[in-house]
């Protein structure tokens, strides 16, 4: 299932979720900004202590030209986004949310370079890093503050628990695959991308409940 379609499930049944109670006064859309992009969610309040959440997550997208001090060379992109469903609990039945779900990332970063090896001599490399986990847990602790008629600023921060970062370097040469595989320095820049086990989460936006 694609992120679009988690994201459109969750809308369906919240909507006719509310339809069934006719009654649309705890449903919300919002938007806003976070640590993946931009942030398009829907809601749903379903008792004073308990509602559904669905975000679409993206647009941040950035090239980049580096040298690292252990002599790996690269240039690319990286791309930011992915899709959360999140259970909301609130519990005074306030404004304080605590919430738990699933994050479906869509998170990557590809390059192309150069590693220098430890015998001596470079190697040209694509260079691929994504979550371990495609689906990965994630919490968070969020505030709504209302104003006006229906309007609310949210602010949320959390973290979403990746798994360690998926690192590979793919020899342009078939042949010295296995002196990439076998560098040192390129070993530990694996070891160290995989101890990465959770990615910082923080989002502001305005939503509007009808």
């Amino acid at each position: 299932m694609s992120l679009k379609n988690v994201l459109a499930s969750l809308i369906a049944c919240s909507a006719a979720a509310t339809v069934q109670a006719q009654d649309f006064s705890d449903v919300s859309v919002g938007v806003g900004v976070s640590t993946f992009g931009a942030n398009l969610e829907a809601a749903y309040r379903v008792d004073p202590q308990f509602g559904v959440r669905g975000a679409l997550m993206g647009g941040i997208s950035a090239d980049f030209d580096e040298t690292d001090d252990e002599g790996v060379t690269a240039s690319g992109d990286f791309d930011l986004g992915g899709a959360a469903v999140l259970v909301d609990y609130y519990p005074t039945g306030g404004a304080w949310r605590l919430s738990g779900g699933l994050f479906f990332s869509n998170t990557q970063l590809s390059a192309t370079g150069s590693v220098e090896l430890e015998e001596g001599g470079t190697e040209d490399v694509s260079l691929n890093a994504e979550f371990a986990n495609k689906v990965s847990p994630m919490v968070t602790a969020g505030y709504e503050y209302g104003f006006g008629q229906g309007w609310s600023f949210n602010s949320e921060i959390g973290l979403v628990f990746t798994g360690g970062i998926d690192l590979t370097f793919t020899a342009t040469d078939p042949g010295a695959q296995d002196e990439i595989d076998n560098d040192p320095e390129v070993r530990s820049a694996i070891s160290d991308a995989s101890d990465i086990f959770a990615y910082p989460y923080l989002s502001f936006g305005v939503s509007y409940r009808f």
